[in-house]
């Protein structure tokens, strides 16, 4: 019995000490969670270009995780689908926020419009890929992973004028046309006032702005038959095209880095041969070039989604576009913590490091330096010009970087 009891207290004493050393192993492993929250359009309208940015988010933050980038902390994020309509904006801020997000990602620009005001009060930094002017200025907590249109408008309409047209024809006409939305009037807006500002190298043939929806042009195609070039932007841009093209028309269309998002859906809905020469801003360098950013973004997207690659290739560049505007967001996130802890990280840690964020480093090989400022809550300051190529089916550089002309 004596034995017994001996026995049985040993075992006592090894479990016990096997429970401590457990214990410190789970204190040394133990992660801090950074909840990023992301409103998206998975269903609606704007899905086509939305979902790419969607699938990023997902595998960036798997990426942070597995190769601990951000040591002692593990990302999660929660996502609202908005279906593209505005109603569910602020259900969908409160719902991520409801979840602990700390950090929110609004994918549409229309989204980031109408909660610009909440998260100022909130004090919750709002991150956008795709920005207008009006969400920018003044600055606050909103940040902007491009630059607003109407620069990257002015930049193309500058480089055209220098670069692509003869003017031993005359002076080129353009036009515009898209729905009522923020982003396409501050297209018309910036196209109108370059025009009117040179009148010696566009004439203005005019803006025409459908009720949001619209997917039928025959009185604006009228309209714009004549234009040597016009601009739009995004989804509705597909179905003007196949209309205008339908009617034996020849103008050149152009647009900013929105339209490369929906490469897949406009080579479906129109086919490359109207298409065909199509001049596009683009602040990412594209698929068919060499970058460690590139590289990395196609290794994450065939590793992680090996049946999904080639489609979301296909699709355009809302995963590369995507990978960069999240990938400078991770990086943010990363400063913040080293800054002040993950226990420690709140909102405001997040906007000081941010401020100080610059696009440098092995993986921005490639690109010019970029960054936010006190003021500044914008980092892309050039642009490049693709042209979409009906004989090679895929866009192609015809520019170096280009300042932005503001």
């Amino acid at each position: 019995m004596n034995r017994q009891w001996k026995r049985a207290i040993a075992s006592f004493l090894v479990l016990t000490l096997m429970a401590v050393v457990c214990l410190g192993c789970a204190e040394e492993t133990e992660e801090g969670i950074i909840t990023i929250g992301e409103i998206t359009d998975l269903t609606g309208p704007g899905a086509p270009g939305a979902l790419p940015f969607h699938y990023v988010i997902e595998d960036l933050a798997r990426y942070y995780n597995e190769e601990d980038l951000i040591p002692g902390v593990r990302i999660e994020i929660v996502t609202y689908n908005t279906m593209l309509d505005p109603a569910r904006d602020i259900p969908g801020y409160d719902w991520v926020r409801e979840r602990g997000a700390q950090v929110v990602i609004a994918v549409m620009h229309t989204t980031a419009g109408i909660l610009k005001p909440y998260v100022e009060k909130d004090k919750v930094p709002l991150v956008v890929p795709v920005c207008t002017m009006d969400i920018v200025e003044p600055s606050g907590w909103l940040f902007c992973a491009s630059c607003p249109p109407s620069y990257e408008i002015n930049t193309l309409l500058e480089w055209i004028s220098e670069e692509r047209w003869d003017y031993g024809k005359g002076i080129p006409k353009i036009g515009f046309v898209g729905w009522s939305e923020p982003y396409s009037v501050e297209q018309e807006r910036a196209m109108r006032e370059y025009c009117q500002a040179h009148p010696a190298k566009f004439q203005w043939a005019g803006g025409f702005l459908a009720p949001w929806g619209t997917m039928t042009w025959s009185g604006e195609v009228e309209k714009l038959k004549d234009c040597d070039y016009i601009g739009g932007f995004a989804y509705p841009t597909g179905s003007f095209i196949r209309e205008f093209r339908s009617k034996g028309h020849t103008a050149t269309f152009i647009g900013t880095s929105g339209q490369p998002a929906y490469r897949g859906f406009f080579v479906d809905m129109c086919g490359w041969e109207a298409l065909d020469g199509m001049l596009t801003t683009s602040a990412n360098l594209w698929w068919n070039e060499a970058s460690p950013m590139v590289e990395l973004a196609e290794e994450l997207l065939h590793g992680y989604r090996p049946g999904q690659a080639e489609e979301i290739i296909y699709a355009g560049s809302g995963y590369l576009a995507g990978y960069h505007g999240v990938y400078a967001l991770f990086e943010v996130l990363r400063q913040a913590i080293e800054e002040v802890g993950a226990e420690n990280f709140d909102g405001e840690a997040f906007c000081n490091a941010a401020t100080e964020f610059r696009t440098a480093g092995t993986m921005w090989e490639g690109y010019p330096e970029w960054s936010f400022g006190q003021t500044k809550r914008y980092f892309v300051e050039d642009v490049q010009v693709y042209q979409w190529k009906a004989e090679v089916g895929d866009l192609v550089r015809v520019s170096d970087w280009l300042p932005l002309v503001k």
